[in-house]
This record gives C-alpha cells, structure tokens and sequence, in this order.
C-alpha cells in the first residue's frame, strides 16, 4: 500500500554504505520509520529533501508486518533552516524531537502531539528560547500523552490546591494537598501551580520568579522520570545550553 501524509523527521541514521533510516511523527499515522534507499548517492531524488526538524510530504510503501516502511519520495515544506543558525535554539529543539521520539509508541499517536511539536519548532525557528520555554513544553508534552495530574485539586479530597499548594507523590504520580499526604511527597508552592496553569494557555507568562522556575523545572523532570521512564541526559544538556545563553 502507498501512503501520502505530513512528517517531521524527529532522527536519522546510517543504514549501509548509501541509505538511512528516518524516524518520523507524521500527521496521520503517528510515529513511523522509513528506510530511504541510497539517499546518500550523489544523483538520488531523495538528497537534500529531508533534515531533522523538517516537515516534509512523504510519500511511502507501508509494510503492514513490519515497522520500518519504504519511503519513494519525500518533498520538504517547513524546512526551519534557522534551527541551522541559532545553536541555542537547535539543542533545545533536539531536546524536544528526541523526547517525542522517547515518549511516543511506534504506531498511531495521540492527536495533539504532531501540532504540539510543530508549533514548539516553528517557534524555536522563529527565536531564541528564553529559560520557561522548555519547561512548558515539557508540561503540554505530559498532558497531550496523559501523564501530567490535575494540576488545581487535590487527587484525594479534590481541595483546590492554587491558593495553598500541595505536595507531588512521586510514587503514585499524584498531587495531593498538605493533609492528604501527611507530610510525604516534594512540597508543590501555590505560586508554581498557579504559573503552571498559565504556562498550559497559549502564551509563556511574562516572567517567573528564579524559585518558581526551579520548582516547575523539579516537578516536570520528576514526572518524565518516573511516569514516563524519560532519560534525563538530553534535558540536562538543553537547559544547561538555555542558562549559558
């Protein structure tokens, strides 16, 4: 069967001498991986037309009992070449596809996560990142895969939690308030739940204070962490790139 859908290529790599093997989130299908016969010969009609970070029109053979498809064209449409120029910004959306590509199941995806990682490179093409940036995608990133609590009441009692704060159970993955978890868990401050629900609106807040920010960057690499098996070597890097900036 031939497919035609939307991808960005999330990574690549050799396969013999002259091919390569591209893993894609793609608009329709979800993630999927498609090898690119001879792509690294000179005269191929597929060099040149896929990059990480480009969205591309792919056009593939799919192998139903298998998970690696053949691709036959590839047509790049969003190419982000700034990504190529503003290193800041390239680590922190390498960060972003190689989370998508750790987190997200070969297969159908859920359907906010293409949009979410275009609009998060698209973004990161347009300027630099300032230091909220990756936290907040790494919050919708948990929400669009079903991992992120209710970040206003409590898992328990459902008190809300945005006037007087909480703590994280990390062992069962949930908010709680202070008498429902008896002391246990990492204390969750009312102003970082507070910036965390506008950091899920459209736009990054105008500033965070430097506690809050930490406290949000503590919460959101504890759950990927533990709810998501997520590596942290990667995240580390990006936001030790972000506070060189």
């Amino acid at each position: 069967m031939i497919i035609k859908d939307e991808a960005i290529a999330l990574r690549t790599y050799p396969y013999g001498n002259t091919s390569q093997i591209i893993v894609w989130l793609s608009q329709t299908h979800g993630k999927i991986a498609t090898l690119a016969k001879g792509s690294q010969r000179t005269r191929s009609g597929l060099l040149g037309q896929y990059d990480l970070f480009y969205t591309c029109e792919v056009l593939f053979y799919a192998r139903e009992q298998r998970n690696l498809h053949i691709l036959k064209k590839c047509c790049p449409l969003v190419p982000r070449v700034a990504l190529r120029h503003d290193w800041r910004a390239c680590a922190v959306a390498s960060y972003a596809a190689s989370a998508v590509d750790q987190l997200a199941p070969f297969g159908p995806a859920m359907s906010g996560l293409y949009d979410l990682l275009a609009r998060t490179l698209d973004s990161l093409a347009g300027r630099t990142p300032g230091p909220a940036f990756l936290p907040r995608f790494e919050l919708l990133l948990l929400h669009e895969l079903g991992l992120a609590p209710d970040w206003r009441a409590c898992a328990k009692c459902r008190q809300d939690l945005r006037e007087r704060g909480g703590r994280w159970d990390v062992a069962h993955g949930a908010l709680r308030c202070v008498e429902c978890a008896e002391d246990s868990g990492l204390e969750v401050s009312a102003a970082a739940l507070r910036a965390i629900e506008t950091m899920q609106g459209e736009a990054l807040p105008a500033a965070l204070p430097e506690r809050v920010f930490r406290e949000i960057q503590s919460l959101a690499g504890s759950l990927l962490e533990h709810q998501a098996d997520c590596s942290t070597v990667a995240r580390t890097l990006a936001f030790q790139v972000l506070a060189a900036g």
